[in-house]
């Protein structure tokens, strides 16, 4: 295989693109799992806003959210990562 990148090669952009998908899978799976937490303690802190365990577990998925989503800007982008590998460099 050459070392050579030809953007127009759709094999090369497929394989490419598994790869990205194979090294992203596990962020994305924790992010929705953090949502899907975060939704769940949102709700219970409603149904009792004295509850102090409750307040910090939604403040900790905050947290947890929010460095997910500034170390990996493309999970709230409302844009599939994958558009990078088509779109034209910027400049």
């Amino acid at each position: 295989m050459s070392s050579d990148i030809d953007i127009r090669d759709p094999d090369w952009l497929l394989r490419r693109i598994h790869k990205f998908r194979q090294e992203v899978q596990h962020v994305e799976r924790e992010y929705l799992e953090l949502r899907t937490l975060l939704r769940d303690a949102e709700a219970a802190l409603r149904a009792d806003p004295e509850d102090g365990d409750i307040r910090v577990r939604v403040h900790y998925l905050k947290g947890r959210m929010e460095d997910l989503e500034k170390r990996h800007p493309w999970l709230v982008s409302r844009k599939a990562p994958e558009i990078a590998f088509w779109a034209p460099p910027a400049g």
